[in-house]
């Protein structure tokens, strides 16, 4: 038998308007997950708009034509369901978690927020409020304050680098018409993924959301791009300066966007530079030179750019030092061979996460929506281990090689004093 005979069965149906329906299937499961996503968010706002979609995110679970914002919240709570969202710059994403043998009323429910909201006038304003004092929060908390910032100096003049949140004056002054306007333009049927995972049928899920949806509009979305010849905004440093204990800072470094050629290499560079107690920033930062507590690097990928950022949190007086031994960390991968122990680690930590994330069906279903997403279709995790399992030392040397060699990265920073520089 091989690993794919013994992985969820992944299935997508394609509704005649253009939803997408996709399910992974995980038989003898208690509990399943179903999300509703919409390929539109933050790089397609006007200027006049900016943070609607993650406003309109809040103001999706305040009530429909049927429903209060209380009754549906209650509605979730009396089958024992869960639900949340969560917006990015190229998606919003609503989801529930519950029982599999719930699903259906579950879907009942996410689907009437996510077609039939009302946007009730008061519940605007209440909500206007609420989203005004989550732009505070960012800006009161020192890593998402830097994160934030980081992001949108890193994609500076792309729309990948308008906020998510927007600012307090856009969301003060946009009014509902134009919240309606914007939602009514953007949440298109050809732009909308039904992602279930759990102890599910696939026919049974694409019947229901066929009846759901086939009123779902088609439509042609107005996708932001950036001018021609536009370049990830790297070799520069920023620093705000704020009376802290800690200065926090992230670097940068362009990477191809999502679906790439090289995604799979990435993955396993990825896992050694920063993912864990064995990553080699860990080991270097924190455990040989007592830098930082935290340090870790991750991959954010859209659909036309994307970058490896590393973040850590130091004293002021080493800082720099810590970013100088980052940067070593990153071109280490282009002069040396990964040794076959720690590539083999690296792809097994890889494998049995992917593996032991199969038990998590909110982790599946943010997965296979966002995989339909990105590479057209849902990736089969049998697939993508193989490809994992294939990936040679060579691979990732000539990968870093490719893409990193001789890159000055992008520096931002929160704290006390002037802040690092670039890497020396």
């Amino acid at each position: 038998m091989s690993v794919a005979d013994t992985m969820p069965k992944l299935h997508m149906t394609t509704l005649p308007n253009g939803v997408r329906v996709v399910t992974q299937n995980v038989p003898n499961m208690q509990s399943a997950a179903i999300g509703i996503r919409i390929d539109s968010s933050t790089r397609n706002e006007q200027p006049d708009c900016g943070g609607a979609s993650h406003f309109i995110e809040h103001l999706l679970f305040k009530g429909t034509n049927t429903r209060t914002a209380d009754q549906v919240m209650d509605d979730f709570n009396t089958l024992g369901a869960r639900a949340n969202a969560y917006t990015s710059q190229e998606e919003v994403f609503y989801y529930a978690i519950s029982l599999a043998s719930v699903i259906p009323p579950t879907f009942d429910i996410l689907a009437d927020m996510f077609l039939n909201a009302s946007f009730p006038a008061k519940e605007v304003e209440k909500e206007r409020g609420v989203v005004l004092q989550e732009i505070l929060m960012n800006q009161d908390t020192p890593s998402r304050f830097i994160y934030n910032q980081f992001h949108q100096g890193f994609w500076k003049g792309h729309p990948l680098g308008a906020p998510i949140l927007g600012t307090a004056e856009t969301i003060t002054s946009i009014p509902r018409d134009r919240l309606l306007e914007y939602k009514l333009s953007n949440y298109v049927a050809n732009a909308t993924i039904i992602s279930v995972a759990g102890n599910v049928e696939h026919d049974r899920i694409v019947d229901q959301a066929e009846r759901l949806f086939r009123g779902l509009p088609v439509g042609t979305l107005p996708v932001m791009k950036p001018e021609p010849g536009w370049k990830l905004s790297i070799a520069e440093n920023a620093h705000y300066h704020r009376p802290m204990e800690q200065t926090l800072f992230y670097m940068g470094y362009p990477i191809p966007p999502a679906g790439n050629q090289h995604r799979h290499e990435l993955s396993v560079f990825n896992q050694i530079l920063g993912s864990g107690m064995n990553s080699r920033l860990f080991r270097e930062v924190r455990e040989r030179r007592s830098l930082a507590y935290t340090v870790y690097s991750m991959i954010s990928s859209y659909t036309d750019s994307a970058g490896l950022m590393i973040y850590a949190g130091t004293g002021a007086e080493r800082a720099q030092e810590a970013v100088d031994v980052c940067h070593a960390e990153v071109m280490r991968f282009c002069d040396e061979l990964v040794k076959d122990d720690v590539l083999a680690a690296a792809k097994e930590q890889i494998r049995c996460n992917r593996l032991m994330a199969i038990d998590d069906c909110e982790t599946q279903v943010r997965r296979i929506s966002n995989t339909t997403s990105l590479l057209g279709a849902p990736e089969p995790i049998a697939l993508s281990l193989e490809a994992i399992a294939a990936v040679s030392a060579q691979d990732v040397r000539s990968m870093a090689q490719t893409l990193l060699s001789n890159l000055l990265p992008r520096v931002e920073s929160v704290g006390p004093g002037e802040g690092p520089g670039l890497p020396r």
